[in-house]
């Protein structure tokens, strides 16, 4: 399949970005109609795209079929390829990214479920052998100034949002 690079990223994160645009696809394939103003974003926000209505909700469930986690960003990002391939189409998608000067790459899926599966056995290891992904954030941001969020609760996800807009507002210059 044909494809341009979401994440910028690479490995495992790549990949299931990769993955949630190749399921999201297929989910509307027969959905031409598919109403995407079931998405709710966040002015300055980026990484909380929450799902409001059953039709958004759907396809949630749909992208991450196969996956065991992903990003807020990851989620956000693959929502507007997809809403950008279905409103406009796929090949108009590929050369909108020729005309940006994007590389269009070529991926086998079954190159992308096994560089998943590669990217979670490390992350296993890593864990098992120790590492504090919370401790390693820590040391470079502040306590006060992490926001945690549960991305399977909606109130959670708007309350982060709006704590986050509340510090962009109160940092950005006037």
């Amino acid at each position: 399949m044909k494809t341009i690079d979401i994440s910028g990223f690479g490995g495992g994160y790549e990949a299931t970005c990769q993955k949630m645009l190749l399921n999201g696809l297929r989910f509307l394939k027969d959905k031409p109609d598919f109403d995407w103003s079931g998405y709710r974003t966040f002015e300055n926000v980026y990484g909380i795209c929450s799902a409001v209505n059953d039709n958004a909700q759907a396809l949630d469930k749909a992208i991450m079929n196969g996956i065991d986690d992903a990003t807020g960003a990851m989620h956000q990002a693959v929502i507007f390829h997809l809403s950008y391939i279905h409103q406009h189409s796929y090949e108009e998608w590929l050369a909108e990214a020729q005309r940006e000067g994007r590389e269009i790459i070529e991926i086998d899926e079954a190159e992308i479920d096994n560089t998943i599966l590669i990217a979670q056995i490390e992350w296993k290891l890593k864990l098992d052998r120790g590492y504090d992904p919370k401790a390693e954030l820590f040391k470079a941001v502040p306590r006060d100034r992490i926001i945690e969020v549960n991305p399977n609760d909606k109130e959670s996800m708007e309350r982060a949002a709006r704590q986050i807009a509340k510090i962009i507002n109160e940092e950005t210059p006037r």
